[in-house]
Formats: C-alpha cells, sequence, structure tokens
C-alpha cells in the first residue's frame, strides 16, 4: 500500500505544483471531475470484477481512493494543461497520455499491484482512458464556452 501512495499520490501530486502556480483555476474546474470520473470507474471495475488491486483492504474504496485522488487526477490536469493552455495538437496529446497512462498501469500489472481478470485487457483499458480523457476534454470545452477560462 506504501507503493501505491507514494507512487500514484504524492508523486503525482509533486508535480502538480508546476501546473497549480500557472492556472490554479484547473484544480478547482478540472480535478473534480477527473477525481469523480476515475472513483467510478475504478469502482465498477473492481465491483464487477474486471481487475483486481492489491494488497486489498476490507474497504474496497481504500484500494483506489490514493490513484483516483493522485495520478488519475493529476493525468487529467496535465492533459488540460498540454491541451488548453500550451495550445498542443490534440493529435499529439490524447496519445501521449493513453499510452502513457495504460503504460503505467502495465507497470503495475509487471509489479503485482494490479491484476486484469480474464474479462478485460489492456486493449480495454487504452479505451477507458481514450473516453476518460474526451470527457474531461467535453468538460474543457463547456467551461471554456462559459468564459471560466482566461
Amino acid at each position: 500500500m506504501l507503493l501505491i501512495i507514494v507512487l500514484g499520490f504524492v508523486i503525482p501530486w509533486l508535480t502538480a505544483g508546476y501546473v497549480y502556480k500557472r492556472t490554479p483555476k484547473l484544480f478547482f474546474t478540472v480535478a473534480p471531475f477527473a477525481a469523480l470520473i476515475a472513483l467510478i470507474l475504478n469502482q465498477l471495475g473492481i465491483q464487477i470484477g474486471l481487475w483486481t488491486i492489491s494488497p486489498s483492504s476490507n474497504v474496497v474504496l481504500i484500494d483506489t481512493i490514493f490513484l483516483d485522488l493522485g495520478i488519475f487526477t493529476i493525468s487529467a490536469v496535465w492533459f488540460t494543461y498540454f491541451l488548453y493552455y500550451k495550445k498542443k495538437s490534440p493529435i499529439w496529446v490524447y496519445p501521449l497520455f493513453v499510452l502513457g497512462m495504460t503504460g503505467v498501469e502495465f507497470i503495475a500489472t509487471l509489479l503485482h499491484t494490479l491484476s486484469y481478470h480474464e474479462k478485460w485487457n489492456f486493449f480495454y483499458t487504452s479505451l477507458m482512458y481514450l473516453g476518460g480523457f474526451a470527457t474531461i476534454h467535453l468538460i474543457i470545452r463547456k467551461l471554456d464556452k462559459l468564459e471560466v477560462y482566461p
């Protein structure tokens, strides 16, 4: 569990300081949506038996909360930062983040902190990340139309 806390929560939040100094609005707009998406998808995947996080606790929410509020949330913040504030092309940003996060999960399977069940694989994982980042992108566009961002 300590490995998950350090790699999945502490380190991502340490990198987030850079983005926060430049665009604090991201943490009050994108981060809550990203955390909610991550929490829902992770709990759904665990509850219907698509994957397992190790080590497991008696409270299933504890298994993923540091990841949901850490690496998944911060990756969406960085995604938004590159896409909206740095004006990078979605053609490069989407593959970078989808493949990057799928790669993180691949490493987690190698470290035996994540195991997929027979109904799930890395292709589905990449589709789930694509859907999550696309949802964040739609939220960003709506917030931009509402003039929330400068």
